[in-house]
């Protein structure tokens, strides 16, 4: 078992979870201030990319076809799951507005894998959508998508989807664990309560990690936070449920970014005073596997954008 002090993060967490740490057996440069322990590991343009990406959920999300089309190249074209083909703007917009008709009310959660710039101006991106609706069960695709750089703005100009494959047997599950392996362990944090300690573990015949956070004060030990690490077999991706000892809860999904050690988590939690709360964030793990750096985008408390961290 691996013993280091190390970052990391937590979604409504009562603001313990953000600091930064290093190896263990240093001590925090007191020089290094948040912007330099928080730079993104994505480009400027895998990032634009990921937003737009972004984009599109909430747009899909709240049915609104303006907001769709003004993600989409003029000449984009979209080939479903059975082959059919839809070229140009209107043959697109009519599937949306005949898809929403039909199934109003319809959500999607994307989770991008990977973001590759073929070009300056062209970029591919890989990733699983889960479509939901209220008179069906969630269905599951994987796509790839091409953006181009028009007038400095990334648009969508071709989406495919694909059939996901046949998800393997439950007892399999840890098998999508071991990439983020580096969970396990004992893990020092400096948060602005004091030192918070974090153990990581396996579980459940290895079908989970279990981290637990805690703090020593005086004789006594308290307990801050778990969250419990698994794979969820409906939506063929590792999540993430949090709760914390003063009532507040949340759910993160993950997924590796590109071909870099980057873990993007798109979070859902609820704060123990009840407001609502959802972020993004990059996960970054450094090549010695002793540090983690994150940054957050699009947080929200109660549909309220907050600054980026």
């Amino acid at each position: 078992m691996k013993s280091r002090l190390a970052l990391f993060v937590g979604l409504g967490m009562s603001g313990v979870l953000t600091s930064s740490l290093v190896s263990i057996g240093q001590q925090s440069p007191a020089s290094s201030s948040p912007a330099q322990a928080q730079k993104p590991a994505l480009s400027a343009d895998q990032q634009a990319v990921l937003a737009v990406s972004d984009q599109f959920d909430k747009a899909f999300d709240k049915g609104d076809i303006a907001g769709l089309m003004a993600i989409f190249a003029d000449d984009v074209r979209i080939v479903d799951e059975a082959g059919e083909v839809y070229d140009g703007k209107d043959a697109v917009k009519e599937i949306f507005v005949s898809g929403f008709e039909k199934q109003p009310g319809a959500t999607i959660e994307t989770v991008v894998d990977s973001i590759r710039l073929i070009t300056p101006d062209v970029a591919v991106e890989d990733g699983t959508s889960v479509f939901t609706t209220f008179t069906s069960d969630p269905v599951s695709t994987t796509y790839q998508a091409v953006y181009v750089k028009k007038g400095g703005s990334w648009k969508l100009s071709q989406l495919r989807d694909y059939k996901s494959p046949v998800a393997h047997d439950s007892a399999a599950h840890s098998e999508y664990l071991t990439a983020i392996g580096w969970l396990e362990g004992e893990w020092l944090m400096e948060g602005p309560g004091g030192v918070v300690h974090v153990h990581a573990g396996w579980i459940d015949d290895g079908n989970a990690i279990e981290v637990k956070f805690s703090r020593k004060e005086g004789t006594f030990v308290r307990s801050l936070a778990t969250i419990r690490v698994g794979y969820d077999p409906q939506s063929r991706r590792i999540k993430s449920w949090t709760f914390d000892a003063a009532g507040g809860h949340g759910t993160s999904t993950w997924a590796k970014v590109a071909d870099q050690n980057t873990w993007l988590l798109k979070n859902e939690a609820v704060l123990p005073d009840g407001k609502a709360v959802s972020a993004s964030q990059l996960l970054t793990i450094d090549e010695a596997g002793n540090k983690i750096v994150w940054t957050t985008f699009d947080r929200a408390i109660d549909g309220i954008i907050t600054p980026s961290r």
